[in-house]
């Protein structure tokens, strides 16, 4: 019988902090040093600030913090040591994926406290924490699967996502994409929506979502039937 991975959730909060939480900290550190060195702004504009940085840095940040999510430990072989015991490997890898989301998601107020230096105005809209959570949802549950897969996960993720919006852009110009494109396109999920600036609908927020946890579910089923270790196999 296969027991639950809460006694790893401690090791996995350690381990984000030290890696990509302290990325996120650094990064927020400069944004408020570079701000501080700017002429002052209305404290009124602290929200369309925090938006825009956050929609540059997010993408990225999402890419690092779900990195070699899985394919690190098999291919380093820390999977025998997480295994050793009879954990459940998709139970352990969800925690995981939902430790990254949360030190991800810190980003946001550290950002705010960043640009508040500059306006001196603490805001944090809750529909770009909303948008921010989707974004990791969808694009860090596709490098999420690819992990289970591949070595080059976050890499082909960035590969698929980009090439998605540029196709996004391409349509929503009026050009003409081609058959190819055209299929390529349908087929993809539909990653511009989480632009932290954009104005999607309630629907394509739906649709968006329901792709996550779709891929989300995927990654969870390959790792159930995929054997990593004898003693963590569920």
């Amino acid at each position: 019988m296969t027991r639950l991975p809460i006694g790893y959730a401690g090791w996995e909060l350690r381990d984000m902090a030290r890696g990509p939480g302290a990325i996120i900290l650094a990064i927020a550190a400069l944004v408020g040093f570079i701000l501080s060195r700017l002429p002052g702004a209305p404290a009124a504009d602290a929200g369309a600030m925090l938006t825009r940085i956050a929609d540059q840095a997010a993408f990225p940040l999402v890419l690092v913090v779900t990195a070699g999510m899985v394919s690190r430990d098999i291919g380093e072989g820390y999977y025998r040591a997480w295994f050793s015991r009879p954990v459940s490997p998709p139970l352990f890898y969800l925690q995981r994926f939902l430790v990254g989301g949360v030190i991800f998601l810190l980003f946001l107020p550290l950002l705010a406290i960043a640009v508040s230096v500059r306006t001196g105005n603490v805001s944090l809209p809750a529909w770009v924490v909303g948008r921010a959570a989707l974004l990791y949802l969808l694009t860090g549950g596709t490098v999420f699967f690819l992990s289970t897969l591949v070595r080059r996960d976050w890499m082909i993720a960035a590969l698929v996502v980009i090439t998605e919006s540029v196709l996004h852009q391409v349509q929503r110009s009026g050009a003409a994409l081609g058959p190819v494109a055209s299929a390529v396109y349908e087929v993809l999920p539909p990653y511009h929506v989480t632009a932290i600036d954009a104005a999607p609908s309630g629907r394509e927020l739906a649709v968006a979502a329901a792709y996550g946890v779709a891929i989300v579910a995927a990654a969870l089923a390959v790792l159930r039937r995929k054997p990593l270790g004898s003693g963590g196999r569920a």
